[in-house]
């Protein structure tokens, strides 16, 4: 029995992100209307959003609310290596650039988080590289993010699917923050050392 496939535009919103240059302001004289948390490159990682890494920008003008992430969306960016991330309560009101899009589930038959599995796998990478073969510009258009087809499985296995691949994109940024720390350690002790034989001479 063939998997029955659903559009990805059929089970949820799929909004592109703000060109934050129309609405930001780098004056620093001119303080904008409001501070506001960014996403960036950087800080969709492994299925995940990661604080450290997020931007900043001074709003010179209000933007939609559709542009700030909400608990429940999958955030993708469109260029490569496309990332997906799952969006939590912490990363609520973050607004959102042109760079990416917000995926907003309107199926209660579909999990947002195995949406986020679904979409950070080599089968959706690989699909949306061949779309921007022999492009200038390696973005994704918001269309082809639409028709990308999604297997319609079981409920409960989209949902511990999605928890198991949440929880280790979770420990994989724990790992990063042990390994940046542990070699921070070791450079200052490397460099404690210099200093110290410096002063020996």
């Amino acid at each position: 029995m063939s998997l029955k496939l659903k559009k990805l535009e059929d089970v949820a919103e799929v909004i592109v992100g703000q060109i934050m240059t129309r609405v930001s302001t780098d004056n620093e004289t001119d303080k904008g209307i409001k501070n506001v948390k960014v996403l960036v490159p950087k800080s969709i990682s492994g299925g995940v959003i990661v604080k450290e890494d997020l931007g900043e920008a001074n709003l010179s003008k209000e933007i939609d609310n559709d542009k700030y992430t909400k608990a429940g969306d999958v955030v993708i960016k469109l260029s490569t290596p496309y990332d997906a991330a799952y969006v939590t309560e912490e990363f609520e009101e973050i607004a959102i650039p042109s760079f990416c899009a917000t995926i907003r589930v309107k199926d209660n038959d579909v999990n947002a988080k195995y949406l986020s599995a679904f979409l950070n796998s080599s089968y959706v990478r690989e699909l949306l590289i061949s779309k921007v073969i022999g492009s200038a510009r390696p973005m994704i258009k918001i269309t082809d993010l639409r028709a990308i087809e999604i297997p319609d499985i079981n409920k409960n296995d989209m949902e511990d699917i999605g928890k198991a691949f949440f929880l280790s994109g979770m420990k994989k940024v724990t790992l990063q923050e042990m390994i940046k720390n542990e070699t921070k350690l070791m450079d200052n002790i490397v460099l404690k050392s210099i200093k110290g034989g410096m002063m020996n001479e």
